[in-house]
């Protein structure tokens, strides 16, 4: 099967939507089909190039789609500068400010506008769009009508769902948001989420499409289950933005905790190392491997419960872990997805509250390490298999 995959994301970039894009990318080519990439190159700077993704998307056709935005020249200018910066505060502010009023995401305009004269597109048998952004399914409805006459199958593959992403994004005007959804859904064939909570939630949201709505357990490609010294007991390795998730009740515990700890990741959390804690900014996938790798206890941190209440989102680093054979504590799920990943028997739960972390982690420590068993779900050929059926 030949099958053009479009990301309005830089398929080059590490992020936890291109981890899960080219972990599902790998799990097709596994199974022989061929695939070619539509992906927006960024001018930003201040982003993190990852050649851990080299290998797969070398053996994909690429193509690059380019636009002038100066909010990249800004952005890119402002994210390199200083924590301190006033222009950067200034900035932040206008960000939220902005998504407050947009309905879609910051790509928004340049999907509706950007020259698709120059693309040079060959017979496939299926179009897959993924978000986020979730504008990437704006430039493949163009994409489909201009070249394929509206005839090309469709499936849309939504990391998080727009609506529900609002939470953390609060719009002055929600409805105008799910309108937006409501007209993206539309559009395609099928509809792919990533995990069943936000399935059932999505479907009561939009009942007229739940027929052509399903859900695959996110891939992860990049793990392997080779033996390493433990060189951590406890690891989190992700970002830490306070209107996303709140990373400090698990700082402070670990800064305070006898045992060798580790933080990866960037936020605006004023974090740092101090006794047996070791912190460090955001790196590529293959260096955040073998730290894994060296470390027992691995640590998801989930979003904030939003004041409209469950939300379903599941950190991609839930299923990231769920491919290892390591320790999990998953910190502040909510009751439906604590209820939709108990069935694994996989993960330890717990409320994201200083005292009962430091109780888990305790608790997890002076037992015997534990030997776990993958979940089967995160092998990219098998979601591959689940995506195609």
């Amino acid at each position: 099967m030949r099958i053009l995959f479009i990301t309005f994301s830089d398929i080059k970039v590490c992020s936890s939507s291109n981890i899960r894009n080219v972990s599902l990318i790998k799990g097709f080519l596994d199974l022989g089909h061929t695939v070619d990439i539509i992906s927006y190159k960024l001018a930003n700077k201040a982003v993190l190039i990852d050649d851990s993704f080299t290998p797969i998307v070398s053996k994909c056709g690429i193509i690059e789609m380019e636009a002038n935005l100066s909010t990249e020249k800004v952005s890119s200018s402002l994210l390199s500068s200083g924590d301190k910066s006033i222009k950067r505060k200034i900035y932040h502010k206008l960000r939220k400010l902005y998504y407050s009023l947009e309905p879609v995401d910051s790509m928004r305009k340049i999907a509706n506008e950007i020259d698709l004269s120059a693309l040079e597109l060959k017979d496939y048998d299926l179009m897959i769009s993924s978000s986020n952004p979730y504008s990437g399914h704006i430039l493949a409805d163009r994409i489909r009508n201009k070249f394929y006459h509206g005839k090309l199958r469709w499936i849309q593959y939504w990391g998080d769902a727009l609506f529900l992403d609002t939470l953390t994004r609060r719009p002055l005007f929600p409805f105008a948001v799910k309108k937006a959804e409501r007209k993206l859904i539309s559009k395609c064939d099928k509809v792919v989420y990533t995990n069943g909570v936000v399935l059932e939630l999505q479907q009561k949201f939009y009942p007229e499409f739940k027929d052509k709505m399903s859900f695959v357990e996110t891939p992860y490609a990049f793990y392997e289950n080779d033996t390493a010294p433990t060189v951590y007991d406890v690891g989190y390795f992700g970002s830490y933005s306070s209107s996303v998730r709140d990373i400090m009740p698990l700082y402070t515990v670990l800064k305070n905790l006898r045992n060798r700890s580790i933080i990866v990741g960037n936020g605006d959390q004023m974090i740092e190392s101090i006794n047996r804690l070791t912190v460090r900014p955001r790196a590529s996938v293959n260096e955040v491997s073998e730290l894994e790798k060296r470390t027992r206890v691995l640590v998801c941190v989930c979003n904030k419960l939003s004041s409209k209440g469950e939300t379903g989102l599941i950190p991609g680093k839930v299923y990231h872990y769920g491919a290892t054979k390591k320790e999990i504590l998953v910190i502040g799920a909510t009751p439906k997805v604590k209820d939709y990943l108990s069935k694994y028997e996989r993960f330890a739960f717990v409320d994201n509250e200083e005292e009962k972390i430091l109780e888990s982690l305790k608790s997890i420590l002076e037992t015997e390490q534990r030997i776990c068993t993958e979940m089967a779900e995160t092998i990219p050929c098998n979601a591959a298999k689940a995506f195609l059926k």
